[in-house]
């Protein structure tokens, strides 16, 4: 005898996601958890590093301090998980789910929850608007797997962009320190990885993301349909948005379009320490 298999109808990407699943022992005990592991490394971070500067650019440092700790525990661990599974990435995204796995989106959604507090304790700008805004919807895509139990490697294409983030965030501590005049070799080498690994794991996995939900996506409740088509080009805009920062702040643009891009968060916060 054939098992029956369940009409499509029961399945949880057919139905609005339960959100109260993430009280659940399994989801609710771990993200207690890891949100305890970054507040205390926030706190040591704060208390052992980057003493010697004062006001927001110390803030910064810190802040960026744990940003890249997270970058390099879930990018690295998402870049395994993907170069794991070659088959699985692309044929079975939305019904693959390994219990070790779903723990990177986790991971994740305690760090941007720890980080929004973190922000929203030391500056109010439209900086601190636009990574809310990516935070909030990075969050509505991560918790998809612990909710269902499904998209678990949905959930894996979002995380590569962990991957540059460490390039990323290595490249703005270095520059804020000061460190990037002292060492300009190890500065270029960070700021090419960066834009490399830019173009591979924000904008080359985004579009093979967003092949395959085109195809696969429609016909799944409005819920999945939302994050995995309006989600690529929310983080189009601000991929886009960033990408052209970068390019302007490290000189790959021409001289006109550098002040049109160009990012004064941190000059303008010093510029109010001063006043």
């Amino acid at each position: 005898m054939t098992e029956d298999k369940p009409p499509l109808s029961a399945l949880p990407e057919y139905n609005m996601p339960n959100f109260l699943n993430l009280f659940l022992p399994y989801n609710i005990i771990p993200l207690i958890i890891y949100s305890l592991i970054f507040r205390l490394a926030r706190q040591y971070v704060k208390t052992n590093f980057w003493l010697k500067f004062e006001g927001f650019k110390r803030y910064r440092l810190q802040n960026l301090t744990i940003c890249w700790a997270h970058a390099v525990v879930v990018g690295l661990g998402d870049l395994i998980l993907m170069f794991t599974h070659p088959h699985e990435i692309f044929h079975e995204v939305i019904e693959w789910y390994d219990p070790i796995a779903a723990q990177l989106p986790l991971i994740s959604v305690a760090y941007f929850f720890q980080d929004a507090i973190d922000m929203l304790m030391y500056e109010w700008s439209s900086y601190t608007l636009e990574l809310l805004l990516h935070h909030f919807v990075t969050c509505a895509a991560l918790v998809c797997p612990g909710v269902t139990g499904r998209f678990t490697l949905a959930a894996g294409w979002a995380l590569l962009m962990e991957v540059n983030s460490i390039f990323l965030h290595a490249r703005t501590i270095l520059q804020i320190c000061g460190l990037n005049t002292q060492f300009p070799g190890v500065f270029r080498v960070v700021v090419y990885s960066n834009i490399i690994s830019f173009f591979f794991f924000r904008i080359i996995s985004q579009l093979l993301w967003t092949h395959w939900a085109i195809y696969n996506v429609p016909g799944l409740h409005w819920y999945f349909v939302m994050i995995g088509l309006l989600g690529p080009i929310v983080f189009g805009c601000i991929n886009g948005l960033l990408f052209m920062r970068l390019l302007a702040a490290d000189g790959f643009l021409p001289e006109n379009l550098r002040a049109r891009f160009a990012v004064t968060r941190d000059n303008k916060n010093e510029e109010k320490e001063k006043k």
